[in-house]
């Protein structure tokens, strides 16, 4: 992969899984510029569409090419309780989650057919194959979009071997697990650590993923060990609730 070029998005937090993709990546040889909304290699805003294009312009300026997109920004904000949903919330998560998807793969895809193909992979959550309790209704059904739309860009750019996936994270050790378990721990009234054990206890292994394990999947379905395998969306999660 020594000759590759890669963007990975939502990357600037040390303990997120956007900072190890991109030291997997960088592990096996790849070129990788990350982007933020600062802190990364790159300051983009994935809900603004000309920082987008101007990011990618660049990487084909300095580099040549982009063989591999990861999708990885996020966010994960709101209420849990369905009835509590706000306006603004449901925009910032849509705007984020998906629409940000759309936008930098639109993007980037171009250039990859000029130079016969690509990797795009999205980051999307085990909440995008299932509700999970306490997570904001706004933030599944977003999930759920990214997992739609990798099937539907995988079928449609197939045929110029752009390949499209996306990974579906259970529990990660990360700063928004974290925030998740406050979530819970307040709306059960119970503390944060007893929120921990009874989430753990619905994962086969018993424990959270680290944000590397979850990136190495990400770096199988970048690397052509995985290039027969377009429109997945592969669940890492431990086994969480039995699996599917």
């Amino acid at each position: 992969m020594t000759k590759k070029v890669a963007i990975v998005t939502g990357a600037a937090h040390p303990r997120g899984i956007g900072a190890a993709i991109v030291n997997q990546l960088r592990e096996k040889g790849v070129t990788v510029v990350s982007t933020d909304l600062s802190g990364a290699d790159m300051d983009v805003d994935v809900t603004a569409g000309n920082q987008i294009d101007d990011c990618v312009e660049k990487v084909i300026g300095q580099h040549g090419r982009i063989d591999i997109l990861v999708n990885n920004a996020g966010v994960g904000i709101g209420s849990a309780a369905f009835l509590e949903q706000k306006a603004e919330d449901l925009d910032l998560t849509f705007a984020v989650n998906v629409k940000g998807m759309i936008r930098f793969s639109q993007s980037a895809i171009p250039h990859m057919k000029n130079a016969g193909g690509g990797v795009i992979v999205n980051v999307a959550s085990l909440c995008g194959l299932r509700a999970l309790p306490a997570i904001p209704p706004s933030y599944t059904a977003s999930k759920f979009a990214v997992v739609g739309l990798t099937k539907a860009m995988a079928l449609e750019f197939g045929s110029d071997n752009i390949r499209v996936n996306a990974v579906c994270p259970g529990s990660v050790d990360t700063q928004m697990r974290a925030n998740a378990m406050e979530l819970l721990a307040k709306e059960e009234g119970i503390s944060p650590a007893e929120a921990e054990a009874a989430e753990n206890a619905m994962i086969s292994l018993g424990r959270p993923s680290s944000p590397n394990e979850v990136a190495a999947v990400v770096a199988f379905l970048c690397s052509d060990e995985s290039k027969y395998l377009t429109g997945a969306a592969i669940p890492v999660d431990g086994g969480m609730t039995g699996g599917f």
